[in-house]
């Protein structure tokens, strides 16, 4: 088992795509361990982002250029930080599964005991959200992986549209939202396959998960540089929630773009006929950059104009201010003035 301990594994793709029980497989490894999913690592990638782009722009006064620090060693020790605070706060990550996807009467093999968690150096983290901050956590955890898990677009936006009878929330407001969903989180990760290669990003086909597990978790474990475990398939014994849309329930919900639809398709059909790049694409790494710059960017146009609307409000807040003291002070005047008057009877100025 190895001793790294900043190689953290993100499964990425669409939601509803099998994201969730692949996270708690790999939780029954005996040197991973999962966290609860969050968009907040992502969204931290940018924010440094803006803040080393913001504070680099000051000049040669600046913090970061004093000191000289260049970008990749600033969101480098960003996230040595995130994992040495994930590594000492690891939890029991049970969280009601052991009843959940344990065959009965062998839960006490599918949790570990939480002492056992303490022994894990890696962490997974299954956030679907995070097909679009890759390039970001690349940043941050330059030794990061990713599981890309791929699912057929028909079956996901059909639990996508169901899975207010899971959660009782809705995932999307309809079919064209969920085909749009699914068509931008994969885009994002074939994106990232091409950009990083396959020693980063590994395509998983849902389908092979649940009808050839074992064969899938060996070659998985094999990207991951981690000994085959066999406890990684219990989760699997038990049927995926994602299985009770209803057997009669059917797509084509009105006002649907027929083209939404093709593109989705098409875009399967090209996933499951063609084999994941086999080496690393510089114009991709280039087109990934450019979309973290971009967003970059944007973040700091929308900080700057709310530090600027903020500023103006700090201004119009102390000029009431400063208009509600006069006012006092005239009427309190006004009130000396007119009890002199009652006083002595005459027109006294203050």
């Amino acid at each position: 088992m190895q001793n790294t301990i900043n190689k953290p594994i993100f499964i990425v793709g669409s939601p509803r795509s099998g994201t969730s029980i692949l996270t708690w497989c790999l939780d029954q490894h005996p040197n991973i361990f999962a966290v609860d999913e969050s968009t907040g690592i992502g969204e931290l990638a940018l924010a440094l982002s803006v803040c080393y782009e913001t504070k680099m722009g000051l000049g040669p006064d600046s913090l970061w250029s004093n000191l000289n620090v260049q970008k990749a060693g600033f969101f480098a020790a960003f996230g040595q930080t995130i994992n040495e605070l994930i590594q000492c706060h690891k939890v029991d990550q049970r969280n009601g599964r052991e009843q959940t996807f344990a065959p009965k009467g062998s839960a006490h093999i599918y949790v570990e005991e939480t002492a056992a968690n303490f022994t894990k150096s890696r962490w997974v983290d299954g956030t679907p959200a995070y097909s679009f901050h890759i390039c970001g956590l690349r940043k941050l955890f330059p030794d990061a992986t990713f599981i890309h898990i791929v699912r057929d677009v028909a079956s996901v936006v059909r639990s996508m549209l169901n899975f207010d009878r899971l959660a009782g929330v809705s995932l999307v407001a309809d079919e064209q939202e969920a085909y749009n969903l699914w068509l931008h989180s994969v885009g994002a990760c074939l994106l990232a396959e091409q950009a990083y290669g396959p020693e980063v990003v590994f395509r998983l086909r849902y389908c092979d998960l649940v009808n050839q597990p074992e064969a899938s978790f060996q070659a998985l474990l094999g990207f991951l540089a981690e000994p085959c475990a066999p406890a990684c398939l219990i989760p699997l014994q038990k049927r995926i929630n994602s299985s009770d849309v209803p057997a009669d329930f059917k797509l084509g919900q009105r006002g649907t773009d027929p083209s939404v639809i093709q593109h989705a398709m098409e875009l399967y059909e090209q996933i499951e006929t063609t084999p994941q790049p086999s080496e690393a694409s510089g114009i991709a790494l280039d087109k990934m950059e450019a979309r973290f710059n971009a967003q970059t960017n944007h973040r700091a146009m929308v900080r700057s104009k709310y530090a600027k609307a903020h500023a103006r409000a700090e201004r119009l807040a102390n000029e009431v201010k400063l208009k509600t003291a006069a006012i006092r002070r005239l009427r309190a005047r006004r009130w000396r003035h007119k009890l002199r008057q009652v006083v002595f009877g005459q027109d006294s100025v203050s």
